[in-house]
């Protein structure tokens, strides 16, 4: 930050997150600021007590909306989690939340910056010992070489270059291990964010001289800047330091770089290396780090480089106070939020549900990057943007279906009770008028002899074979011929009236009429009938 931040500016950098819910993740304390984000240290929280501690990386509050330096987040993230190596520090996730912008999950690396660890070795009067910087030089190169071998999925180089190697980008952590960080000022082929005419992406007093003349970058640029790293770490001095920017650019550009011998006799073995590494021309320089990585050790000689034991005990004796107040404080932070724990006796069962679906974004519509429904930055490049969109509700599925099952089966109720209802299918009782004969016999009935023959059976029992007619109609259809059987209606109708002349010739027998109301009352009502008619002469006409 510049000297024209004012109070009120710096206000704006500092925001209480102790406590705050990022997602799946819970803030604990503050690790460090710089001049566009926070780190924080966070743990994230999983089912069975699990935990562990990362490092979120927060833009400021008054950069978390500006489409410039979202870029540049998103940038960083998509880059980093690209390069797989242990000397760079795996980048986890990132995502957005409601209030806070854009945020990086980093691996938690606890020790501390190279930077740092310069600053107390000359406070005590010492410098750091040279198997030490050798050591963490090596691993920086080699994390370094890996970032400048990105490539992307189909194999073809995305040329980074970093643009920011200083010693407050090397972490070095407790276990030994030197890792490169910060790729938010890095150059690539696939970028968001474009730098713009006149402005400086980087530390001005780490940057090679074609980066802080022209800005034109490449590779060997950030070999430059480990070879200040190197000659600074070595003497325990600043190479380009001014009073100001423009004094700095001037001794960055025009001052002649003193060789590590003329200040210290017992780093002559280091100068050529050295000196090769600070070369203005970008062709006299080492053109890889793989090589400028073997050169510094084939410079270490008898002395060697470090183990990582070795480098772990350097940090620890350093930084001995800082890492203790640094752990009191995540103690205290879990104390007061608490520690999620869970008996040994109770297993969670995994949710069910359905799978998130991927979605891929045609590169021609629209110019956001999308994260959890958000929208920011552009891929000025055409590259499709991947987002992740929640699958439909499971739950909401099964009541659909379910609603649809009591819709069909109701349906198919109100169906049944219509067929049931219909005239056409009602039972046996209701269709016993329906047994009437429609038509009678076009011949004339029998002559009298016929006529004598059948009047007295029909008469002695006429109320039985009544009675029988009206309980069994089915049994009297039976006895009919096959001739007569096909007349019968399914439907109930009314009876044709037959002439007067016949009527009066042939009356009914008055026994007939107590049979039929000895017959079970239908159960549904019928339609009335006319009197049935007898022919005591001719049966097949009843």
């Amino acid at each position: 930050m510049n000297s024209r931040a004012s109070a009120p500016g710096r206000e704006r950098l500092s925001r209480p997150m102790a406590g705050r819910q990022l997602g799946r993740y819970e803030i604990l304390t503050q690790l460090a600021s710089g001049g566009m984000a926070s780190v924080y240290i966070a743990r994230a929280q999983g089912v069975a007590g699990f935990e562990r501690l990362v490092a979120i990386k927060v833009l400021h509050p008054h950069l978390a909306y500006e489409q410039e330096f979202i870029s540049m987040f998103l940038d960083e993230a998509r880059l980093a989690a690209g390069i797989r190596h242990m000397n760079v520090v795996p980048t986890l996730d990132v995502s957005d939340s409601p209030g806070d912008g854009y945020f990086l999950v980093m691996e938690y690396i606890e020790g501390d910056h190279l930077g740092a660890l310069l600053g107390r070795a000359a406070k005590k009067g010492e410098r750091l010992p040279r198997p030490f910087v050798c050591r963490v030089l090596v691993d920086t190169l080699q994390g370094l070489g890996a970032a400048h071998r990105l490539t992307d999925e189909h194999g073809t180089p995305l040329k980074l270059v970093h643009r920011d190697v200083s010693p407050h980008n090397i972490l070095i952590g407790t276990d030994g291990i030197a890792r490169l960080t910060d790729f938010g000022v890095a150059k690539a082929d696939v970028r968001m964010a474009s730098t713009r005419t006149g402005q400086f992406k980087g530390k001005l007093s780490y940057m090679a001289p074609e980066q802080a003349s022209s800005n034109e970058t490449d590779q060997r640029s950030d070999l430059f800047s480990v070879g200040i790293i190197l000659w600074e770490s070595l003497t325990g001095r600043r190479l380009f330091k001014g009073e100001s920017n423009a004094a700095t650019l001037n001794k960055l550009l025009n001052d002649t770089i003193v060789k590590p011998s003329d200040l210290w006799p017992d780093l002559e073995p280091f100068d050529d290396v050295v000196m090769k590494a600070l070369s203005r021309n970008p062709a006299g320089r080492f053109q890889t780090a793989d090589e400028f990585g073997e050169a510094l050790d084939d410079a270490a000689g008898r002395t060697g480089v470090a183990k990582t034991r070795d480098v772990a005990e350097v940090v620890q004796a350093l930084d001995a106070e800082k890492l203790q107040d640094e752990r009191q404080r995540v103690r205290d932070s879990i104390e007061m939020l608490g520690r999620a724990e869970i008996a040994a006796s109770q297993v969670p069962m995994p949710r069910e549900g359905t799978a998130t679906r991927s979605q891929t974004y045609n590169r021609n519509i629209g110019t956001g990057s999308y994260v959890h429904g958000s929208v920011s930055g552009v891929l000025s490049d055409g590259t499709p943007v991947v987002v992740r969109t929640a699958a439909a509700d499971s739950s909401a599925l099964r009541w659909f279906v379910m609603v649809l099952a009591v819709a069909v089966f109701l349906y198919a109720g109100f169906l049944v009770w219509q067929l049931l209802h219909s005239p056409g299918t009602r039972g046996p009782a209701d269709r016993t008028p329906a047994v009437e004969v429609d038509q009678a016999p076009s011949s004339p009935p029998a002559g009298p002899p016929a006529e004598a023959v059948a009047v007295e059976p029909v008469e002695a029992g006429s109320e039985a074979v009544d009675a029988e007619n009206a309980a069994s109609p089915s049994q009297e259809a039976k006895r009919a011929p096959e001739t007569k059987s096909g007349a019968v209606s399914r439907k109930p109708r009314r009876r044709r009236a037959r002439p007067a002349s016949q009527r009066a010739a042939k009356p009914a027998p008055e026994p007939a009429k107590p049979a039929k109301k000895a017959a079970p009352p239908p159960p549904a009502p019928a339609p009335k009938a006319d009197p049935v008619d007898i022919d005591i002469q001719n049966p097949y006409r009843n």
